[in-house]
C-alpha cells in the first residue's frame, strides 16, 4: 500500500480533525464566485469551451469540491476518469450524458457519475453560462493511483479522452 493510503488510514484511525487552528471562514465560499482555476479547456470546433476551478477547503483529504463552468450553448469534452463525482447544478440547465444515455438537471439538480463512465455535460441555455458544483473522491483515488489524471484525461490525445461516443 503507498505512503498516501497509509496516510488517510492512520488519520482515520487517530480519530483527529485535520484542519485545526483554521478560522470558520475558511470552510465556507461562494460558488458563484471566482476560485483558483486548475484547468480550462476550449476547442470550437467541438463545441468546447469550459473551466474548472477548485474549492480549497483545508484538512480534505478524500474528496475534491470543484467549480465548472461551461459557456453558453458549450459542453465539455466526452471523457472518462478513476474518480466518482457527484454533479450539483448550481445555476442554468444541463444534459449530462453518461454512457449512451443523457439526462436534463435543472438547477438544483443532481446527477451521479460512477467511475470510468464516459461521460459530457452541455449547457442547454444559449445566452447563459452553466455553473456546477462537482464533488469528487479525486483525492482518495490520486492517493490509491497517483496522479492518473494527468497521464489521461489532461494529456494531449489522452487514453480517456474521446471526440464521439
Amino acid at each position: 500500500m503507498n505512503a498516501d493510503v497509509l496516510t488517510i488510514i492512520k488519520n482515520i484511525e487517530d480519530r483527529k480533525p485535520l484542519a485545526t487552528g483554521h478560522a470558520s471562514h475558511e470552510f465556507h465560499v461562494n460558488p458563484l464566485e471566482s476560485h483558483r482555476e486548475l484547468y480550462r479547456n476550449r476547442n470550437p470546433k467541438l463545441n468546447i469551451d469550459f473551466s474548472v476551478e477548485v474549492l480549497d477547503f483545508p484538512g480534505t483529504q478524500t474528496f475534491d469540491a470543484r467549480i465548472v463552468r461551461i459557456a453558453a450553448g458549450c459542453n465539455n469534452e466526452m471523457h472518462k476518469h478513476a474518480h466518482e463525482s457527484l454533479f450539483f447544478i448550481i445555476s442554468g440547465e444541463a444534459e449530462v450524458r453518461i454512457g449512451i444515455e443523457a439526462v436534463r438537471v435543472n438547477s438544483g439538480g443532481v446527477a451521479f457519475v460512477p467511475r470510468w463512465a464516459f461521460h459530457q455535460t452541455s449547457n442547454m441555455s444559449q445566452t447563459e453560462e452553466l455553473v456546477i458544483l462537482a464533488i469528487t473522491d479525486f483525492a482518495l483515488t490520486k492517493a490509491v493511483l497517483g496522479d492518473y489524471d494527468k497521464r489521461t484525461r489532461l494529456a494531449v490525445e489522452g487514453p480517456d479522452v474521446v471526440e464521439h461516443v
